[in-house]
């Protein structure tokens, strides 16, 4: 049986249509790698998460919109943008217990700020207020560019998973966000980062765990450029051997 991915959702009340989606992208991509995509709607019943995660033999956590800030302990700042404190709430649950379980969990640009405050770290609420270290900041969130067109590059550690699966010290990638990692949590080491310093990729610093977290989209590229598939192909083969 192939490797059952969980895959969170988003949730909009204030849409013409009251449901729990996720972007095809993602679940095209989990096949491409070889995974059973099973979207996980989001619940607010946070208790329900264990039963969810007992189901999954990985957690994938993908993108959307901003994290309340009231979870990594700070208060709102200028340029943060629309929130749902009931949809961190139960991926924050999924995500404690997915960790519990031991399954691998692989973060996708919201997801991989998500696995940050999870483990006890912060956010940049919005990169157009902020200078990082006095170099300008890349618009990381172009407008009207494509998402399945590549953007700017990002330089990757060569002792790092993301190494492992492309090969190479520098990447061209997608970009879709405004917000980014401030304080990089414990147990997270820091494995790639654009050429303004913001943080694309991090990984467990243990290294028996699989956590992964990318800034980028991977899943909008999948399609277009099939190099990218490897990423998924490599969080599903780590889900199957976790199972």
């Amino acid at each position: 049986m192939k490797p059952r991915i969980g895959i969170s959702s988003f949730y909009d009340p204030q849409a013409r249509s009251d449901y729990s989606a996720v972007n095809n992208n993602y679940i095209a991509s989990v096949l491409r790698g070889g995974g059973l995509p099973c979207p996980i709607p989001v619940c607010t019943e946070t208790a329900m998460a264990a039963a969810y995660i007992e189901a999954m033999d990985g957690l994938l956590l993908s993108g959307g919109k901003d994290i309340d800030p009231a979870f990594y302990n700070e208060e709102p700042a200028l340029g943060l943008g629309v929130i749902d404190a009931e949809r961190d709430a139960w991926e924050l649950a999924l995500f404690a217990e997915a960790s519990k379980a031991g399954i691998p969990i692989f973060g996708i640009c919201r997801g991989h700020q998500l696995i940050n405050v999870a483990m006890g770290g912060s956010l940049v609420q919005d990169l157009g207020q902020v200078r990082l270290e006095a170099k300008p900041i890349l618009p990381h969130y172009p407008k009207d560019f494509p998402m399945d067109r590549l953007y700017h590059h990002i330089e990757v550690e060569e002792d790092s998973l993301l190494y492992k699966v492309f090969g190479k010290t520098r990447l061209r990638v997608n970009s879709s966000h405004h917000q980014a990692v401030k304080v990089l949590a414990p147990g997270l080491r820091a494995t790639a980062a654009a050429a303004d310093d913001v943080l694309e990729g991090f990984e467990s610093t243990d290294g028996s765990r699989f956590i992964l977290g990318v800034q980028f989209h991977p899943e909008a590229l999948t399609a277009r450029f099939p190099e990218f598939i490897p990423l998924f192909r490599t969080f599903v083969e780590a889900c199957d051997q976790s199972a």
